[in-house]
């Protein structure tokens, strides 16, 4: 991630006279300006990974750039890179600098409310907004650009962001905001993540307001969008749980709701803020057991299970649902809470063994996998266990999660690195040959025979998923190897 010019910028900046190394401070810089902002890590990474991966050193070099070389220069390429660069990672955070670094320059402010209305990236609106809203709260003139912008901008994020500046910064008391806000809040047209967002600055900020718990109530009994009314739900049982009426709302949202996830945010409340309520335990005991929905029974499962372990039925409907219950999703949530609540309960571990082996849903069998690997690793049976799994389950994502976790808790064992060259080369599944050769490839790298395994699979094995997996693995591990790049070319 270039931390080695991230340091050589660090140290520049406590330099007392920098005049007398003019020429590393300019050489330095350039490099910042041209390459650092651009840093593309030498690999290959998925398009919807990018800022991940190269966000946070292309944000940093900015942030360096605006500090250490702070001058009129600095500001004019903030202004260019605000104006026409094409990437919209460095385009926001030079409009994040340039607010803070350079506010008292009279033409800051018309340049990031161009931004704000006009930039073609929402992310870079976004921060123009926050910033606007931030550094220039005493702008009288703001209020109208932020209303349009909570209003009229065409992406949700941007219409969010302006709202909750409304409703936080310096034009909460003023007289036509919470109006305003209790408009959007119930104007159904509006996108549901904005107006959930408005409910929740209404309950943040306006709480002993007279219309504020009767719009919040509407909302939460209402058939509206489930995230508005889920939001309104949660809002209602944490701000106003004294009040009789919350209570017969989630339970009726609870047990009727035809959204499962009112009726999931509902139950959690009610298990959460109401545990000792007469009705709250046959409730989730009636939705675990006969729910048709299943977000909504493991719901109730996980709620069961951490609000009420000591009920003498807990555990045994916990044991009945990991092996019988008709969804696999349900069969996970119990075994995972019959884990973390019951561990050392001697019939935990024969139930995931169970599991493990015969469950009928790869989920199951993968999610038993895993907890006897993590949680059981010192038991003689384990591994063998797993080494038999890793080679004749007949379900291939079963046989790859037990090489998976063979090789990141066994890899001392003298036989994980051996099954793992087994499978890559025999394994019928591309699924079980791609996870042992990246387990090999980020294991075993120096070992001379990963390499030689790694060049033949880019080259020859059957299936492109392998093929391009092994690539990437070259081109991360190996890149200086000339070979490497022969293949990569020819490839290519």
């Amino acid at each position: 991630k270039l931390a080695n010019l991230m340091l050589a910028a660090g140290c520049l900046s406590e330099v007392r006279n920098r005049l007398i190394i003019q020429a590393t401070d300019r050489e330095l810089l350039l490099l910042f300006a041209e390459n650092v902002v651009r840093y593309d890590p030498p690999y290959y990474y998925s398009p919807w990974d990018k800022h991940r991966e190269t966000g946070p050193t292309r944000e940093k070099a900015v942030r360096v750039i605006a500090f250490v070389w702070r001058s009129k220069e600095t500001r004019r390429w903030l202004v260019s890179v605000v104006g026409i660069d094409q990437d919209w990672i460095v385009k926001r955070a030079a409009v994040q600098e340039l607010a803070r670094g350079w506010k008292d320059d009279p033409s800051t402010l018309g340049i990031l409310e161009e931004r704000a209305r006009s930039d073609g990236n929402f992310a870079v609106r976004q921060a123009a907004v926050q910033e606007l809203a931030r550094e220039w709260k005493e702008n009288p003139e703001l209020l109208t650009l932020l209303k349009d912008r909570a209003q009229c901008d065409e992406n949700y994020s941007v219409r969010r962001a302006a709202m909750q500046e409304l409703a936080r910064g310096a034009w909460k008391d003023d007289d036509g905001t919470l109006p305003w806000l209790k408009d959007k809040a119930r104007f159904v047209l509006e996108d549901s993540q904005v107006r959930s967002a408005v409910l929740q600055e209404l309950v943040r900020g306006w709480k002993d307001d007279a219309d504020t718990l009767s719009l919040v109530m509407d909302l939460a009994c209402s058939n509206e969008d489930q995230d508005v009314v889920s939001t309104a739900v949660r809002e209602l049982a944490r701000g106003w749980k004294l009040d009789s009426r919350t209570l017969q709302c989630l339970k009726g949202r609870a047990k009727f709701d035809e959204s499962h996830v009112v009726q999931t945010v509902a139950l959690q409340e009610l298990a959460r803020g109401w545990k000792e309520d007469a009705e709250t335990l046959p409730l989730l005991k009636n939705l675990a057991r006969s729910d048709q929905r299943s977000h909504v029974k493991s719901a109730a499962v996980q709620e069961l299970a951490r609000g009420w372990k000591d009920d003498a039925q807990t555990l045994p409907m916990l044991k009945d649902l990991a092996q019988f219950d008709q969804d696999y999703d349900v069969r996970v949530t119990a075994l995972k809470e019959l884990v973390r609540g019951w561990k050392d309960n001697p019939e935990t571990l024969l139930l995931l063994k169970d599991r493990a082996r015969s469950d009928r849903h790869y989920e199951v069998q993968m999610t038993a996998l895993k907890e006897l690997a993590r949680g059981w690793k010192d038991d003689a049976e384990t591994l063998p266990w797993l080494k038999d799994r890793a080679r004749f389950d007949e379900k291939s994502l079963v046989r790859s999660t037990a090489l998976v976790e063979l090789a990141r808790g066994w890899k001392q064992d003298a036989e994980t690195q051996v099954l793992l060259k087994d499978r890559v080369r025999s394994d019928e599944h591309e699924v079980v040959r791609r996870a042992a050769m990246q387990e090999l490839a980020r294991g075993w790298r120096d070992d001379p025979e990963t390499l030689t395994l790694l060049k033949n699979l880019a080259r020859t094995d059957e299936n492109h998923d392998v093929r391009r997996a092994a690539v990437n693995e070259l081109g991360r591990g190996w890149k200086d190897d000339p070979d490497v790049v022969a293949i990569l070319k020819e490839i290519k």
